[in-house]
């Protein structure tokens, strides 16, 4: 019989030796990977909901959540959003305009979206505007491990959940304040 000895772990994640905004980290009582500036998990959040769902969206739809995006940047408000669609790429580039901070929610891991040093926007609008990620500035947060692939979907009804939940501050184990 293979049965495992209870004193190993199933998983373990690397500990952090450096702050989030210099190398990735395994927040383990959230369970996610955060890689940035965390304390704009403290700042008022906001995301585009119009942005979720399936990724069939009219030029009109996608002007509007730009404009949306804009109006809530402009207000002081941390825009959260994905790049997985066209939708939430339209809202992502828009904090860039303004150097307003961002938190993007990824698929993958870390070294997928922004590459192996971790410093390229992570999809070819958002590098107009800003040739590299600044975790100084922006939070990437996955679900992933930083060198797992993603999942390569325009709809990505997980990722939609998470960005949900991180605006409505119900992710167990990250202190929130607004």
């Amino acid at each position: 019989m293979n049965v495992l000895a209870p004193s190993q772990p199933l998983v373990t994640h690397p500990k952090r030796t450096a702050p989030f905004n210099e190398e990735p980290g395994y927040y383990e009582s959230a369970g996610l990977w955060l890689y940035g500036n965390t304390r704009l998990l403290q700042s008022p959040l906001i995301a585009m909901s119009e942005a979720f769902g399936l990724p069939i969206h009219s030029e009109q739809s996608l002007d509007s959540i730009e404009r949306e995006s804009e109006s809530v940047v402009l207000n002081g408000k941390t825009l959260v959003t994905g790049i997985h669609s066209p939708a939430h790429q339209r809202a992502a580039v828009v904090p860039l305009r303004w150097g307003a901070p961002r938190i993007v929610v990824f698929s993958g891991g870390f070294f997928h979206h922004l590459g192996r040093e971790l410093q390229t926007e992570p999809f070819r609008t958002a590098r107009l505007w800003r040739y590299e990620w600044d975790p100084n500035t922006d939070l990437a947060v996955s679900l992933r491990a930083p060198d797992r692939l993603p999942t390569f979907a325009k709809h990505n009804p997980t990722v939609d959940r998470l960005i949900e939940k991180i605006c409505k501050r119900e992710i167990h184990g990250i202190l929130f304040s607004a």
